[in-house]
């Protein structure tokens, strides 16, 4: 048994390909051999140890990356297995994973920790080198950028082990570096469950944010571990795996201030841009993090003409790797993987969830589940569009779209009818499945922007502010946006700097809700995208709504979002308004008098009631003139009355408004954005490894595990009974370690 795990246990901690920070452009990480390091070979004191270590920690992580996503998605509601697929994908989807499982290997993820274990007891955080650039001596710290990196992949690797085993984790932090100490660390190591796991990295990752950079590793740029992944990509960073764990915590917890600080962390990391200098100045590498504006769309001119073509292609370049830190760049972090099939770390998600290209008899062993078209047939396409001098606004319907286009799901939200084709292959004529985002990825995505931003609004919303979220869904996010939208919704101090914390000045986040804007005596409007561009490279208005990614112009739909859910849907108790005084004139006063009267009923009864007597012409001894003063002086006190009762009304109904309407509203309002981020979960991230996550995150804090049951029931109905036991949504974990 020690021989079996100390040999799946004790990574490669090599230094990999001695001297050099780059790895070969022709594509693989290639490590070399799996030697090991033990204690008495001290290793990392020189600068170049840094960058080889870090490179075999992401040689690691190629041996996980395709079974996390797998873990992470065959459990959800959005893929189907299809009858082609091998028993061990098969069992993954059907909650039967047994230990002979090829994708049950967790000692793969404790390579990854051991490596880190290493890296992290060994790395001299305090070691200090001189620079020169551009003639400018500057020093920086040698290991720490790295050792960050490190510290949030360990975190990371866990946090995935948690999501699949669920219990009895062995947490080991120090590195296992001999067959006597193996069996004893594992043997004798904390077992923690998934909430462990992320209360304790959250402390560990705590002190190091401030130490974030992207660490130096040749062309950071374009060229860096593969042919494809610029360096700065491979890491993760600690802002958004901090955020992870917070959001995690939050839900098992059901703690909503821990929301918050996932929110935080989300925006520390979209605000973040690099400030050293040196050999490690990062600038124009990494710039403030937008949703951009990529997004599938009809042609406007399929409004005016009514002839609706296909949509426009989802762009391929949105889930490419190459362009990091770039205004256009969607993906954050990915793990580098090879870009051929023959090569050890291929990845394979690009033929699981499409046919082979290099044998086109293979079909693909996932598909979309009848659950994942209706998310995106639900929806409604809203369009507003130039018309004539003004402006329209139009839906799509089943009487704009061809049959072919009812049948290839184009009726909705566009991103998923965009991402897959169908084609005919093969000497027999079969159709086979293309998916953009599976297929044009070579490395596997671990963060995208679009990502980022969605579990931001699910933090922030848990957090208790459903407005806030509705705009990353709708508008996108400015300070105009939060200051006109959000901050009026904070009832307390506390809640108002908590929103304050967030800054997108409309400098660097300009949203598509400011319609209409003026450039150079130039009017620009947000319907036109050609005019867009010119506003982009001029502003740099880079943020839209989530949901407009694919379903048109969100912030004006209420086909989306009803305004009605920002009012009370029950007004039991609320005050009666009190009539208003209407001044009335007359030719006589006994003219006038009765036109007072006839005006002001439910007025004078109330108030009679409280003391104010109308005046009698019979009280003056028939005196018309003192008679008329007297009713102008009672249409006066009259008037007073009136505002007195609508003082007083207008009291009542905001209490009664913030004691009870806002509680209600922002009740609902909660429920409501909280449906809405599932259905943009189910939109913008099938097949990324997500799904399950996130309904899992849902059921822990509604504090009901049948809704995760219900969900992914829509693909399998016989998983209901048993996925309303929480304990079967994990693999056991039998110690499959020592295999």
């Amino acid at each position: 048994m020690i021989m079996k795990r100390i040999k799946y246990i004790l990574p490669a901690l090599t230094l990999a390909l001695a001297g050099t920070a780059i790895m070969s452009c022709d594509d693989m990480l290639d490590m070399g051999n799996d030697d090991m390091l033990y204690a008495d070979e001290n290793h990392l004191t020189q600068g170049n140890d840094t960058v080889n270590s870090f490179v075999g920690i992401l040689a690691q992580l190629q041996k996980i990356a395709v079974r996390t996503n797998l873990f992470g998605e065959l459990r959800g509601d959005l893929t189907t297995v299809n009858l082609n697929a091998n028993a061990d994908l098969k069992a993954i989807a059907n909650f039967e994973v047994t230990d002979d499982n090829a994708y049950n290997n967790p000692r793969d993820y404790y390579a990854v920790i051991n490596n880190c274990n290493y890296y992290l007891a060994n790395a001299d955080t305090t070691l200090r080198e001189t620079a020169f650039t551009n003639g400018v001596k500057s020093d920086f710290y040698v290991f720490r950028a790295e050792y960050t990196a490190v510290r949030a992949i360990r975190a990371w690797v866990y946090l995935q082990l948690g999501q699949i085993y669920g219990e009895n984790i062995p947490l080991v932090t120090q590195p296992i570096l001999s067959l006597e100490d193996a069996d004893k660390a594992l043997d004798n190591a904390p077992k923690k469950d998934l909430v462990g796991l992320c209360d304790y990295f959250i402390d560990d990752l705590k002190p190091y944010v401030p130490w974030f950079t992207y660490p130096y590793h040749g062309n950071p740029a374009y060229i860096g571990y593969n042919s494809e992944m610029p360096s700065r990509m491979a890491v993760l960073p600690i802002q958004l795996v901090l955020g992870d764990l917070y959001l995690w915590s939050a839900s098992i917890h059901q703690n909503p201030m821990l929301a918050r600080e996932a929110a935080k962390c989300y925006y520390d990391y979209i605000d973040w841009i690099p400030t050293d200098v040196g050999l490690l100045n990062n600038e124009s590498y990494k710039v403030k993090t937008t949703t951009g504006l990529d997004a599938c769309v009809w042609p406007l001119s399929s409004f005016t003409s009514g002839n609706f073509n296909l949509a426009l292609s989802v762009n391929s370049l949105w889930f490419s790797t190459r362009s990091f830190g770039r205004k256009d760049s969607e993906v954050i972090a990915a793990i580098a993987m090879d870009s051929a099939s023959s090569e050890g770390h291929f990845n394979e998600l690009r033929y699981l969830y499409c046919y082979n290209l290099e044998d086109e008899k293979v079909e693909a062993s996932f598909s979309p589940s009848q659950a994942c078209f209706d998310y995106s047939d639900s929806q409604t396409y809203y369009a507003v569009y130039a018309s004539g001098d003004g402006f329209a606004d139009a839906t799509i319907g089943t009487g704009q779209l061809t049959e072919q286009q009812l049948q290839r799901h184009f009726l909705g939200d566009l991103r998923l009818p965009t991402n897959i084709s169908m084609s005919q292959r093969g000497q027999n004529t079969f159709e086979s499945q293309m998916i953009s985002k599976a297929y044009y990825p070579q490395d596997v995505i671990v963060y995208r922007r679009g990502d980022v931003y969605l579990r931001m609004a699910e933090a922030l919303n848990y957090a208790g502010f459903p407005k806030f979220a509705l705009a990353i869904l709708t508008t996108g996010l400015d300070n105009t946006v939060i200051n006109g939208i959000v901050l009026p919704q904070c009832t307390n101090a506390l809640d108002s700097a908590f929103v304050e914390y967030f800054d997108f000045p409309t400098i660097y986040y300009r949203t598509r809700i400011d319609m209409i804007t003026t450039v150079g005596g130039v009017t620009y409007s947000s319907i036109n995208r050609t005019q867009d561009a010119n506003l982009i490279s001029q502003l740099g208005i880079n943020q839209m709504g989530l949901h407009a990614r694919g379903s048109g112009e969100a912030f004006n739909n209420d086909y989306y979002y009803d305004p009605m859910n920002d009012q009370p849907a029950d007004w039991t108790g609320f005050p009666e308004e009190p009539p208003f005084f209407v001044e009335t004139k007359g030719n006589t006063a006994a003219q006038k008098a009765a036109n007072i009267q006839e005006s002001n009923p439910e007025l004078i009864v109330l108030a009679e009631a409280a003391g104010y007597a109308f005046p009698q012409l019979e009280d003056f001894n028939s005196n018309h003139e003192q008679w008329g003063n007297a009713l102008d002086a009672y249409q006066a006190n009259l008037s007073a009355f009136a505002d007195s009762l609508y003082e007083a009304w207008v009291t009542a109904a905001t209490i009664w408004y913030r004691d009870y309407g806002i509680p209600q509203v922002h009740e609902r309002q909660l429920v409501v954005l909280d449906s809405l981020l599932d259905v943009e979960s189910a939109l913008e991230t099938p097949f990324e490894g997500f799904r399950f996550g996130a309904l899992m995150r849902a059921a822990y804090r509604k504090g009901n595990a049948t809704y995760l049951a219900e969900k992914v029931a829509r693909r399998e109905p016989s998983l209901l009974g048993r996925l309303s036991d929480r304990r079967n949504w994990f693999v056991s974990w039998k110690g499959q370690i020592g295999k």
